[in-house]
């Protein structure tokens, strides 16, 4: 295993950081679900991030170093682990709907974000980061503004 000799401790101490940022971003999106009362929240997202990120950038570093690694195959496994947590989320409601996929898709965008934070996007996973969040609150906002008609609909 010489390669692993060959990795600089520059290099590492980016993958340490682009995971730190990822899990900072990833905890902001988790405390919004947090906030809204839902599953997955500041910790699980933090890990999908951080983990994200910490593959596709050794992935990256390794690529570059050895041709040993790839950060498109990392990315191609991340997407498939995430599946299959996304999928162990979403679970069907008494009334035959669904719940969860909002928190699974969540859960799926977070992991595209620390991926982009791995591959040294880190401005851009900060704007990714804002576009989950506005999604996440217009939503809601939406959801208050049917509930409050549908309210006054049932008490006219």
């Amino acid at each position: 295993m010489a390669i692993l000799h060959t990795i600089g401790l520059w290099q590492q101490l980016e993958v340490f950081f682009d995971a730190g940022i990822a899990a900072i971003l990833g905890s902001i999106i988790g405390w919004e679900r947090d906030r809204a009362g839902k599953s997955a929240g500041p910790r699980t997202m933090a890990l999908v991030a951080c983990a994200s990120a910490s593959v596709v950038a050794i992935g990256s570093i390794l690529d570059i170093n050895a041709r040993y690694g790839d950060p498109t195959r990392a990315m191609h496994a991340i997407i498939t682990g995430i599946g299959f947590l996304g999928a162990g989320l979403i679970f069907t409601n008494n009334k035959g709907g669904s719940q969860g996929v909002t928190t699974a898709a969540t859960v799926f965008a977070t992991a595209a974000m620390g991926c982009a934070v791995g591959l040294g996007f880190q401005a851009v996973s900060v704007g990714i980061t804002l576009i989950i969040l506005v999604i996440l609150r217009s939503s809601q906002f939406m959801e208050i503004a049917a509930s409050k008609r549908d309210n006054s609909e049932h008490h006219s």
